[in-house]
């Protein structure tokens, strides 16, 4: 008979935390530390990477310490069974399909026009000093000639460092908040964690996206409601990481100047 595994509630000021600090420590990188160091001559091609992917990244190893802390107890406990990491069924299938078309529908179509108005409300503007594919406000004109002060044209290797540093932070992510995060709070919050997770996800994490705090409601609340719904974070990682595979497609634009 297979041992059900012990998972402990999580109580909401723990998970605010665990939201909360990365949140805050995005939120002083990219509004407050990028422009003093521009001011000190240091180039956009390292500080924005640095800034804005660096505090997610660490969750990645700091969700297997945790996950560790939990294994003294169960020492039969697998990364696998507790992260949630399962083989993808058909079933798992079709809500990935539905979950990557809903999100790419609501966060580049219905709701893209709510985040350009919002961003002309001077207390949800992004600061100027966000690059063209962050801000709203700034057209972006395909091919991408130039990213971060980086010439595009047969820059392969921009591409290739920008993948794997997005696609750490993004499986970083779903590590901490869904694979970690999510069950515990299923015991605290029932059948209403996916709620609790996708609104500290949005509104901690990405607090200095104030431009989209109602364009990016439905697909931060979709991803965690999937994961909770079929129990399998590679779901969730895969309708987290699809539709942010855009950013890959403007750049490789511009690495092979077409548009």
């Amino acid at each position: 008979m297979k041992k059900d595994i012990i998972i402990k509630p999580i109580p909401l000021w723990e998970s605010i935390l665990l939201f909360g600090i990365p949140g805050l420590a995005l939120y002083l990188g990219t509004y407050y530390a990028i422009p003093l160091f521009q001011r000190m001559g240091l180039p956009d091609i390292f500080l924005f990477p640095f800034f804005m992917w660096l505090p997610i990244i660490p969750l990645l190893p700091i969700s297997i310490i945790l996950y560790n802390s939990e294994k003294r107890n169960q020492a039969d406990l697998t990364l696998k069974t507790r992260f949630r990491l399962n083989r993808i069924t058909k079933t798992d299938w079709i809500w990935i399909i539905c979950g990557v078309l809903f999100v790419m529908l609501f966060d580049f179509v219905i709701m893209n026009p709510i985040s350009k108005w919002m961003a002309t409300i001077t207390i949800f503007s992004p600061p100027d000093h966000f690059p063209i594919i962050f801000n709203p406000l700034k057209e972006i004109k395909l091919p991408l000639t130039e990213f971060l002060g980086v010439s595009l044209k047969g820059n392969w290797i921009f591409l290739i460092i920008t993948i794997i540093l997005h696609s750490t932070a993004m499986l970083a992510e779903e590590f901490m908040w869904r694979g970690y995060v999510l069950p515990r709070q299923e015991k605290t919050h029932g059948k209403s964690a996916w709620l609790v997770n996708g609104l500290l996800w949005g509104y901690l994490v990405h607090f200095g996206m104030k431009w989209n705090f109602i364009s990016f409601l439905p697909s931060m609340l979709i991803t965690p409601f999937i994961a909770q719904k079929t129990k399998n974070t590679w779901v969730s990682l895969l309708i987290h990481g699809i539709p942010n595979t855009i950013l890959w497609i403007l750049i490789l634009t511009g690495i092979l100047g077409i548009g």
